[in-house]
């Protein structure tokens, strides 16, 4: 559901530029409640997908008759139609069916040949399919990614839709709003409405119960005009009621495992703050302009999917490990026990009042807490800077100059790094890691030899291309350059794997040669030579970027880990 709320900046961009279109969703039979809400659609086709991921892996992922008739089923009403333009965004394996067997003129997503090889052909889609691979270097947030894989001229000012929404009108007006705030006793306009939302996909994800039952009393005791209200699943209400039952409070409203996703809507849209892990109700939050604290724990990556909105809060563990690795299951999971409840009582206070964020949330330095706060940055894209100071370590600069370098490669400003931005982070911090500067050289020499490869790629491409125009046939010469091609191929790919950030360009590198839609020597000698030219852009801009940060990063003052 998060996803799908993510998905409508896409939307409206769609629509904005090509307001004559017909758009048509294509959602699982599970999301057909949050439907209505979406805006800029004008046909919803709910499908149900129940056993074709099974068919699928029992068929070893191959496109058989069989496959291909359970198909047929899901899609009926949808293959004879004519699209011009069919967009997946998905990255599940099985999704890449989809767009093999639509009717469109224009694919934009991961999709499958002939041959079974998994293909894209947008720029955003493959560094997407790439990233979560390694989800410790995604770190272009999905709003940002769904928006631009489709290119539309918008003027020099590259204007993007920075913003994702739910139509509450569209799905049942203003009557049904008031009757499902009234049903609930919600329809108190002088209550201050305090929305805890305690459900996370994952155990690893969640904020400990008793902290949330702590900090309901916090609110309850400070103001006889607050009331806080418990959101969650069905899977929820176990963890509903023992917080219900520990503060014992008439003003708290148990709805985990009650409302519908449409009395959600209006619930979390009627609410003064919504307190909430990173969850398809945080998106709800966001979508319809409520307040935000967002409470990160374990193996959620906030720079992917954190809230796509300027001024957001987001408080996560100050302890080296997070996020966790996808794959890791933490036997001792301590980040959930640093965010203390009585810490996000009083950043709450700070939010209904509208104190000034900086200023309030300076306290929480050295307290095993980070506060974050979320922006648009020059290139459009949303950030989050930290809000106390800290010290720069390398795994944060990492992640900053390999943000910067994608936003600007996708945004196709080669030659001007917004030297503002680097300045920007960089005040967020107090003093550096002693060995960060020589950890980041040492990079630098990995990125100097990757770049050396993509030449000889380039290079031997090139013959290629003259062998394709003057002796197409000869088998012991193309045997010979693809031979080198490979073999280029694999030293790249052990080079960059020692650093996560390399390694995820040499993904995107290895999802470009593997889209390689020609069969002839000529085609695929251009395709691969693309490949490298766009690996070695890459590789450039982020070693420009990481040289930018090194120069400014001297005029710091550094201070040595005792």
């Amino acid at each position: 559901m998060g996803d799908l709320i993510q998905s409508t900046a896409l939307f409206k961009k769609i629509k904005s530029a090509y307001p004559e279109s017909r758009v048509k969703l294509l959602i699982s039979t599970e999301f057909t409640e949050i439907a209505p809400f979406l805006p800029y659609i004008d046909e919803i086709k709910a499908i149900d997908i129940t056993g074709l991921s099974e068919l699928l892996k029992a068929n070893n992922f191959e496109f058989t008759l069989d496959v291909l008739n359970a198909l047929s089923v899901i899609f009926e009403g949808i293959l004879p139609v004519n699209y011009d333009l069919a967009v997946n965004l998905s990255h599940d394996e099985f999704s890449v069916y989809f767009l093999y067997i639509l009717n469109s003129l224009k694919n934009i997503g991961i999709s499958i040949t002939r041959e079974g090889k998994i293909v894209s052909n947008d720029e955003m889609i493959a560094y997407m399919f790439s990233a979560v691979k390694n989800r410790k270097v995604s770190v272009l947030n999905l709003v940002d990614i769904y928006e631009r894989t489709v290119n539309v001229d918008r003027g020099p000012d590259k204007a993007h839709i920075n913003n994702i929404f739910l139509d509450t009108q569209k799905a049942d007006g203003d009557d049904k709003e008031w009757e499902v705030l009234k049903k609930y006793g919600l329809d108190d306009d002088s209550e201050t409405l305090i929305s805890f939302a305690i459900g996370a996909s994952t155990p690893l994800k969640k904020w400990r119960y008793d902290y949330f039952a702590e900090l309901a009393k916090m609110f309850l005791a400070g103001n006889p005009k607050i009331k806080v209200v418990l959101l969650g699943a069905g899977y929820d209400v176990q963890a509903g009621g023992y917080i219900e039952a520990a503060v014992a409070n008439e003003k708290l409203l148990n709805l985990t495992g009650k409302t519908s996703v449409s009395d959600l809507v209006y619930v979390v849209k009627r609410s003064n703050l919504l307190i909430t892990h990173d969850t398809g109700t945080m998106h709800i939050g966001v979508a319809v302009g409520t307040k935000l604290i967002v409470i990160y724990t374990g193996n959620v990556g906030f720079l992917e999917t954190g809230p796509y909105a300027e001024n957001q809060l987001l408080v996560v563990p100050d302890i080296g490990c997070f996020p966790c690795d996808f794959n890791l299951k933490c036997l001792n999971p301590v980040c959930q026990s640093f965010i203390k409840p009585e810490y996000i009582y009083d950043i709450a206070l700070t939010v209904i009042e509208k104190d000034n964020y900086k200023e309030k949330l300076h306290k929480y330095k050295d307290t095993g807490i980070i506060p974050y706060l979320s922006r648009f940055d020059s290139k459009q894209f949303i950030d989050f800077l930290p809000a106390v100071k800290t010290k720069l370590n390398f795994k944060d600069l990492k992640l900053k100059v390999l943000k910067l370098a994608l936003e600007h490669y996708y945004e196709g400003d080669f030659r001007n790094i917004d030297e503002n931005e680097i300045e920007l982070f960089l005040d967020c911090f107090e003093g550096i890691e002693y060995n960060l500067s020589l950890d980041a050289a040492e990079e630098l020499n990995v990125v100097e030899s990757l770049i050396s490869l993509c030449e000889k790629g380039m290079s031997e491409t090139k013959k290629m291309l003259n062998l394709a125009l003057k002796d197409p046939f000869n088998s012991k010469k193309i045997e010979e350059y693809t031979g080198r091609v490979q073999s280029i191929d694999l030293e790249l790919k052990y080079l960059s794997s020692v650093y996560d950030d390399l390694s995820l360009f040499n993904q995107i590198h290895v999802i470009n040669q593997n889209s390689s839609m020609s069969y002839d020597l000529f085609g695929l000698a251009v395709d691969s030579l693309k490949s490298y030219s766009k690996y070695k852009l890459q590789l450039n801009i982020f070693r420009k970027v990481s040289t930018l940060f090194l120069n400014k990063i001297k005029n710091y003052k550094t201070e040595e880990l005792i």
